[in-house]
């Protein structure tokens, strides 16, 4: 039985880089929808519609680290991609990177049909580092002068913040493979709960969290597995995982997961070249 996906790429520089992703990726039942930051000129990126399998998400959004906007790109791709009834949506950024070849990414994912793979992590659990993301007050979202300075005063003296459902808050990264159904349960979610987006909106880095949380707290739960991708946090600054170099090639190799970040081909463009050389020689998912 054919399984169809839809890779939402997210991107906002670096067109050659995209279009060596979408070349690792190609395959028969795969298509590609890239949202570009509505900042980034879109004239360097347009070539890469010439593709007949490569779509631009027409309703971009601006993006600015840690706020809504990766969320809001994210729930736009959703909505243009769902008409065209997908098994999968993997959603991946520009600097990802497959480190298994497409069609053994195809079978991995066929053969695991229905499973919803996005991380889970609890903020009072594995993950508790994150809570004051989502317990204090943020104002990343709002244009307006000293808002640092506000935010201090505000989480001084106001209680920790609750979240409008009795759910435990959970996550840990905004990429993710989901069904077509888990996919439109969220859209439908969200349309039905405002009180969640307007929670989510004074969190810092709430892309990390929304997608998992309503999830975990669905029928869809009893389905999740983590992510599908690998990422090196250690010596990461500022909430940023480390790029990835050659150096990191045998690791990469001997992973399991499927993709990668975060890759920078003005940093190092040899460990890009090397993976897709790489993925050509790996055997087809059991």
């Amino acid at each position: 039985m054919v399984m169809k996906i839809a890779h939402l790429i997210l991107t906002h520089k670096n067109p050659a880089q995209t279009q060596k992703l979408i070349e690792a990726l190609q395959h028969p039942y795969h298509d590609f929808f890239i949202h570009l930051d509505k900042k980034t000129n879109e004239e360097p990126f347009s070539y890469l519609y010439e593709k007949e399998n490569v779509y631009r998400i027409k309703n971009r959004t601006k993006i600015y680290w840690a706020g809504w906007g990766t969320i809001q790109a994210t729930l736009n791709g959703f909505a243009e991609i769902l008409p065209g009834n997908y098994d999968y949506i993997n959603v991946i950024s520009g600097q990802d990177f497959p480190i298994k070849n497409a069609e053994y990414i195809y079978q991995y994912i066929r053969s695991r049909q229905g499973t919803e793979f996005i991380t889970c992590h609890s903020i009072d659990g594995e993950w508790a580092e994150a809570a004051s993301r989502v317990r204090n007050y943020h104002l990343i979202n709002w244009p307006i002068p000293g808002k640092y300075r506000l935010e201090k005063i505000v989480n001084a003296i106001m209680p920790a913040r609750k979240f409008p459902l009795p759910y435990q808050l959970v996550g840990r990264a905004n990429w993710f493979t989901l069904t077509q159904d888990a996919v439109k349960y969220l859209m439908q979610f969200l349309k039905e709960h405002p009180q969640v987006v307007r929670y989510f909106k004074y969190c810092w880095g709430a892309d990390e969290f929304i997608f998992s949380t309503i999830l975990y707290h669905s029928k869809f739960s009893q389905a999740i597995k983590d992510n599908l991708v690998y990422v090196d946090w250690t010596g990461q600054t500022k909430g940023h995982p480390r790029i990835l170099t050659q150096q990191d090639l045998p690791a990469l190799i001997a992973s399991e997961k499927l993709f990668a970040r975060k890759f920078d081909e003005e940093v190092d463009a040899g460990v890009i070249t090397a993976l897709q050389q790489q993925v050509t020689k790996l055997p087809l998912a059991s």
